[in-house]
C-alpha cells in the first residue's frame, strides 16, 4: 500500500511540474535557512560550554551606585576571593585572573602574547586539562607558566618545554612548568598561557598595596560553588560583602558597592553591562529561522488548497470505488512527506553551497560545526518529517473531506470554502516578510547614524603602535621623534587608552565638592602630542605643553560633559582632587588645576553615554591603568605603504628584538560595529530569501489564479475588457491581502526594533518613512510577482480558451 502512495504521488510531481518546482523550491529554501540559522545559533550557545564544571561556576561582579553615576563591572579587588573562600562555607573554590599583554623571548625567537595571571586553584575550576606538569603545583610558585600545547610547539618545536625559562617584557624570566591541551574555539576566555599570580607580588610595593585594598578593582573572581548551591539565593547573601570589612570609607564617600554573581555560561551570551547581549540575537535568529519555514510550509498549504478543485474529481472517483477518508489521508500526507524529503536533499545542498560565506559572515568555521553537531541529522530528519506533515496536514484533512455526489455535481460553494484561509495564510507570510524588512531597514539606520556620529576626534589615517612593556616605553622618546621626522608623518602622540577602548573609572574631588560627594571619572593618561595628533578639540584653555614643568603632575584637562556635571561656568583654573599615584592605598590627595577643555569625545564605545574625563599628563606613571602603552601616529594619505615601510624600518632599528605590531585606528574603532554589521547582513540575506519564498508561493497563486480564471477572462476580453482591466481584476485581490499584511507588520516591527534600540544611548528616532517605504517595497515585489502571469492571461486569445465550449 505505501509503495503505491509513493507511486502516485510521484506522477503527481512529475505531471503538475511548475508547481512541484515551485514547492521543492519554496520549502528546500526555507529548510536550507532553518538548517544554517540552526548551526549559527548552536554555535553562539556553544561558548563555555566545554567545563565540566560549568554550572557551578560564577564570575563575581559589582554594581556601583554613586551620586549620579551608576554602573557595572567585571573587575573586582585582590582580596574578595580570599574572603568568600573562608567565610562562606557555600564557595568550593576560588581564582583570580588577570590580562597581561607581553613580548616574550625564547633565545633569538621574540612573540607578542596575550597572557593571564591566576591563582594555582584555576585547574579546579575550569577544565583547561594538563598534558604535562602538575595542577596542584604547575602555578604555586612566582614566575611560573603553564603554556597552550600550541604555544609550546610555536616556541619549542619537539623540544620538552618543561623547565624551560622564557623572558617576559625583557625583565623577568619565567620557568615553564607545565603544558597544558589547547582552548576550545568557542571559549570567552583565550590565552597562549598562564602565568602564576603570585608573580604579582614581587612586582612593587604599590602593587603589592592593592592586592590588599578592598576598593581597588584590577582583578576578575571566579568562584566555585559545591554542589546544590541556589546561587541566588547565595547572591542574596554575599550582596553587602563591602560592608563587612570597607563600610566608614563607603559611606564616607556616599557610595553603594553590591556583589553579584554572572554564571560562567551567560558571560558571552548576556553580557553585565547590556540590557540585550548575544542572547538577544539568538532569540531573533531563532525567530527568523521559525518564520521563514513557516513562510515555505504556509506556501504549500496554500498552494495545495488552492488546487484542491483539480483533485476534487479524483478524490471523488476514489470514494466511489471505495477509498475510505483514511486512505485518502495518508496518500496526501505520503505526497506530502516525500516532497519534503525532496527539498530537505536540496535543502543539504544549498547548506554546502552557501555554508563557506555564512562562516566568513560569521566570522567562525561553521562547517567544522556542521559535522560536529551530534543532534544535526537526526534533526534535519525529524524536521523533515515534521514540515511535510504541517505542510500537508490541510490540504490532506481538508480535501479528503469532499463527498462525491457533491464533487460529481461540481457545487464549487463546497470545494471552494478553503478561500478565507488561504487568505490567512497569504497575509501571514507577508506579514512575516514584512516585519523583516521593516526590522533590517532600522538596523541599517541605526547602523549608519552609529558610523556617522561625530565621535570628537578624527580617526582616519592614524598608526596605532603597542607599546607593550618597561623597556618600549622608556625609549617611547626617542621613538617618537624619530617617526616624527618621517616627511609624511604629520604627528605621533601616546595614551594610555584609545578612543573606544574605555578606560579606568577613578575617584575624584572637583573644587566645590567633598569627599563625602566625590565623583567618579573616566582617568586616561597622555602626552602633549596626541590629543593635538588625534584632532581632538580643545575648546578652552590650553594643552599640555613641556614648557610648563608643572603639567606633569599639576595640570588636567576636562571634557564638556566634566563641566556641565561640575556645574562650573568657567572651569579654567578650577582644581580637581585625585589620589596620590604614588601611594594610592594611603588615600592621599594631590590637587589638579584644570587648564584646558576638550570637545566630547569617546573614550569607551560609541555605543555607550560619554561619561566626565580626567586627563593626565603623568609620562612615568606607576600604575598598570596609566602607562602609556600606544603611541598614535598621524600619517598623510598620499603614501601610506611606504609610511608604515619607514615607520617599521625605524622601529627595527630602536627595537632590533621587539616585533612589530601596529594596526589603524578606524580599522580598531569600528570593531565595535561588527556585531550590529553582522546582525544587519543576516537579517538582509534572510529577509530576502524570506521574501523570495513568499514571492514564489504568491506566483503559484496567480497562476493558479490564472489558470481558474481562463474562460472568464476569455469571455471579458470578447465582451470589450481592457489589458489593463484584465490584470486589475487578477492582482487587486492578492495586492490587498499585501496591504493588509502591511497593516499588522506595523506594530510587531515598531514594539520589537524599539525594544533593540533601548541597548543604544544614541539611537535613531523610529520614524513612518521606514514603514511607508517597506509598504512600497512589498507592493511593488508582489506585483512584479504576479504580473507576469497576469498580463499573460490578458494577452491571452479568448479564441484558444472558448474553441472547446
Amino acid at each position: 500500500m505505501f509503495k503505491n502512495y509513493i507511486k502516485i504521488a510521484f506522477r503527481n510531481l512529475k505531471k503538475h511540474k511548475a508547481f512541484s518546482f515551485i514547492n521543492i523550491s519554496g520549502l528546500a529554501i526555507g529548510m536550507a535557512c532553518c538548517i544554517l540559522l540552526s548551526i549559527y545559533i548552536n554555535s553562539e550557545l556553544s561558548f563555555d560550554t566545554y567545563h565540566e564544571k560549568g554550572d557551578r561556576i560564577f564570575r563575581v561582579c559589582e554594581e556601583l551606585t554613586f551620586k549620579n553615576y551608576h554602573g557595572r563591572q567585571s573587575a573586582t579587588n585582590g582580596v574578595i576571593a580570599e574572603a568568600l573562600k573562608k567565610t562562606y562555607p557555600e564557595v568550593e573554590e576560588a581564582v583570580r585572573l588577570d590580562y597581561l599583554s607581553a613580548s616574550v623571548k625564547y633565545k633569538d625567537k621574540q612573540f607578542s602574547e596575550w597572557f593571564y595571571y591566576s591563582d594555582e586553584s584555576v585547574f579546579n575550576i575550569f577544565t583547561w586539562p594538563l598534558i604535562e606538569g602538575n595542577p596542584k603545583t604547575a602555578l604555586l610558585a612566582p614566575y611560573s607558566i603553564v603554556l597552550t600545547e600550541e604555544t609550546a610547539n610555536k616556541y619549542f618545536g619537539n623540544d620538552d618545554p618543561i623547565g624551560k625559562t622564557l623572558k617576559i617584557n625583557e625583565n623577568e624570566d619565567y620557568k615553564v612548568t607545565g603544558i597544558i591541551e589547547n582552548v576550545p574555539r568557542y571559549s570567552t576566555y583565550r590565552f597562549a598561557g598562564l602565568c602564576s599570580f603570585s608573580s604579582l607580588y614581587g612586582r612593587n610595593e604599590t602593587l603589592s598595596r592593592i592586592l590588599t585594598d578592598w576598593t581597588s578593582h584590577n582583578f576578575e573572581t571566579f568562584i566555585l560553588l559545591k554542589e546544590d548551591i541556589n546561587y541566588l539565593e547565595f547572591e542574596n547573601k554575599i550582596r553587602d560583602i563591602y560592608y563587612k570589612y570597607v563600610a566608614d570609607e563607603l559611606n564616607a564617600k556616599g557610595a553603594k558597592y553590591s556583589v553579584f554573581l554572572q554564571p560562567l555560561r551567560d558571560i558571552y551570551l548576556r553580557p553585565y553591562w547590556q540590557d540585550f547581549g548575544p542572547i538577544m540575537y539568538v532569540y531573533i535568529f531563532s525567530a527568523v529561522a521559525v518564520f521563514i519555514l513557516l513562510i515555505a510550509c504556509v506556501n504549500f498549504m496554500n498552494l495545495s488548497t488552492a488546487r484542491s478543485m483539480n483533485r476534487a474529481a479524483e478524490v471523488g472517483m476514489r470514494k466511489v470505488l471505495g477509498a475510505n477518508r483514511g486512505r485518502l489521508i495518508k496518500q496526501f500526507l505520503s505526497e506530502a512527506i516525500l516532497l519534503s524529503f525532496l527539498s530537505m536533499i536540496v535543502a543539504v545542498g544549498i547548506v554546502f553551497l552557501v555554508l563557506p560565506a555564512i562562516s566568513n559572515l560569521a566570522e567562525r568555521d561553521l562547517i567544522q560545526d556542521f559535522f560536529a553537531i551530534p543532534w544535526l541529522i537526526p534533526g534535519i530528519i525529524g524536521v523533515t518529517i515534521l514540515v511535510g506533515f504541517v505542510a500537508g496536514s490541510y490540504p490532506a484533512f481538508f480535501i479528503s473531506r469532499f463527498e462525491p455526489a457533491q464533487v460529481m455535481k461540481n457545487k464549487s460553494k463546497s470545494l471552494t470554502g478553503n478561500t478565507l484561509f488561504r487568505r490567512a495564510l497569504v497575509i501571514t507570510q507577508f506579514t512575516i516578510s514584512i516585519t523583516l524588512i521593516i526590522g533590517t531597514g532600522l538596523v541599517i539606520q541605526q547602523l549608519d547614524y552609529l558610523k556617522r556620529k561625530d565621535p570628537g576626534f578624527n580617526k582616519e589615517h592614524v598608526v596605532c603602535l603597542s607599546v607593550r612593556d618597561q623597556l618600549l616605553r622608556q625609549k617611547l622618546p626617542i621613538l617618537k621623534e624619530k617617526i616624527k621626522n618621517i616627511s609624511d608623518v604629520i604627528d605621533a602622540g601616546a595614551a594610555s587608552n584609545l578612543p573606544g577602548w574605555g578606560s579606568a573609572i577613578n575617584d575624584k574631588i572637583p573644587e566645590g565638592y567633598t569627599q563625602e560627594n566625590m565623583q567618579l571619572m573616566n582617568e586616561i593618561n597622555v602626552d602633549e602630542d596626541y590629543l593635538p595628533t588625534l584632532g581632538i578639540e580643545i575648546i578652552q584653555g590650553r594643552n599640555f605643553s613641556k614648557a610648563f614643568g608643572t603639567d606633569t603632575r599639576g595640570a588636567v584637562i576636562i571634557n564638556e560633559t566634566a563641566v556641565k556635571r561640575f556645574g562650573w561656568d568657567n572651569p579654567i583654573g578650577k582644581t580637581i582632587k585625585t589620589l596620590n599615584i604614588d601611594k594610592p592605598n594611603e588615600k592621599e590627595w594631590e590637587v589638579r588645576k584644570v587648564i584646558g577643555v576638550v570637545k566630547d569625545y569617546h573614550i569607551a564605545s560609541i555605543t555607550q553615554k560619554i561619561e566626565p574625563a580626567f586627563i593626565a599628563n603623568v609620562l612615568n606613571y606607576p600604575l598598570s591603568y596609566g602607562q602609556l602603552r600606544v603611541l598614535a601616529v598621524r600619517i598623510k594619505p598620499d603614501n601610506i605603504h611606504e609610511t608604515l615601510s619607514s615607520i617599521e624600518k625605524i622601529w627595527k632599528d630602536t627595537f632590533p628584538q621587539k616585533p612589530f605590531d601596529s594596526f589603524f585606528l578606524d580599522e580598531n574603532f569600528n570593531e565595535q560595529f561588527i556585531r550590529i554589521e553582522r546582525l544587519r547582513d543576516i537579517f538582509f540575506y534572510f529577509t530576502f530569501l524570506a521574501i523570495f519564498i513568499a514571492c514564489l508561493g504568491l506566483f503559484g497563486m496567480a497562476s493558479f489564479t490564472a489558470e481558474k480564471r481562463t474562460k472568464e477572462i476569455a469571455i471579458r476580453k470578447t465582451l470589450g475588457s481592457s489589458v489593463t482591466q484584465i490584470v486589475s481584476l487578477l492582482s487587486k485581490e492578492l495586492l490587498y491581502l499585501v496591504l493588509a499584511a502591511n497593516f499588522i507588520a506595523y506594530p510587531i516591527a515598531y514594539y520589537l526594533i524599539n525594544q533593540w534600540l533601548q541597548d543604544f544611548p544614541y539611537r535613531i528616532d523610529i520614524n513612518i518613512f521606514s514603514f511607508i517605504l517597506s509598504t512600497m517595497l512589498a507592493v511593488i515585489i508582489s506585483f512584479s510577482t504576479i504580473a507576469y502571469q497576469s498580463i499573460k492571461a490578458a494577452w491571452a486569445n479568448p479564441v484558444d480558451s472558448l474553441k472547446h465550449e
